[in-house]
């Protein structure tokens, strides 16, 4: 498909957090699906902390520009398949597989700030007329199975999915609500402290602070000490000192 919106990289979080007290756990699915080299998440390392879960409620945190699709359609129907009730809050977006994943969700909750984008399964292909055909066949089914991951959810007509599928659509919070994608719109995500204090610094800004800082404390140091140590003034000769000086110098070389 033509003009396609080149997707923001996501740093890399795939962790699961268990809160013993509220017999709840957070998972967190951020970065690209999939299996291979560039892929960050995969059903089998879903599969491995879902398996490890015993809370009732397993809150799904999803930040992600999507990955391979059948990846994403086998980690959806873990999560359906759990026993655990599903909340799925998007923190930032859902495109593509992430959006598939996100529909596993018994409640999807999105901040107003967030996105969600749908679209036809698409690749990269090479070959005769042929097997260009043949490719075009197996998106065309394997569209026909990602579209079923939304009509459970999407209020309009199959033919309104479609078309939404059609035009690589991107929906606001709002926009997902109307269209039953999500539950509830909510205030936009605040950084915690904590968040905050995990963010990386780069070398130079490390590097740069260290010896600013250090620079800053030397001149403070040679400023104090300088104040100790400082010169008494001499008081400004009057006409008298002066004569007397003059008459000293002169006494003292006729002596010699």
């Amino acid at each position: 498909m033509a003009n396609k919106m080149e997707l923001p990289k996501i740093n890399k979080r795939f962790e699961v957090l268990n809160k013993a007290e509220f017999s709840e756990a957070d998972m967190y699915l951020y970065g690209s699906i999939g299996s291979g080299w560039f892929a960050d998440i995969s059903s089998k390392d879903v599969k491995a902390k879902l398996d490890s879960i015993t809370a009732k409620t397993i809150n799904i945190h999803i930040n992600s520009p999507g990955g391979d699709v059948f990846e994403s359609i086998a980690i959806h129907n873990l999560l359906k398949n759990h026993k655990a009730s599903i909340n799925v809050y998007i923190d930032g977006l859902a495109a593509s597989g992430a959006s598939v994943i996100a529909m596993a969700g018994d409640k999807i909750i999105m901040p107003k700030n967030t996105m969600m984008m749908i679209h036809r399964a698409w690749t990269f292909a090479y070959g005769n007329a042929t097997e260009l055909r043949k490719i075009a066949n197996d998106l065309e089914k394997i569209d026909t199975a990602v579209t079923e991951s939304y009509t459970s959810r999407f209020v309009g007509e199959r033919s309104e999915l479609e078309r939404l599928l059609d035009e690589e659509t991107w929906l606001t919070a709002t926009e997902c609500k109307t269209l039953g994608f999500c539950d509830e719109v909510v205030d936009e995500i605040e950084v915690s402290d904590e968040e905050d204090e995990q963010k990386k610094t780069s070398a130079k800004e490390e590097i740069l602070n260290k010896y600013i800082a250090a620079s800053l404390e030397g001149k403070a140091v040679a400023q104090t000490a300088g104040n100790n140590h400082k010169p008494k003034e001499e008081k400004p000769m009057n006409n008298a000192s002066i004569i007397y000086q003059f008459l000293s110098s002169f006494t003292r070389s006729e002596n010699n």
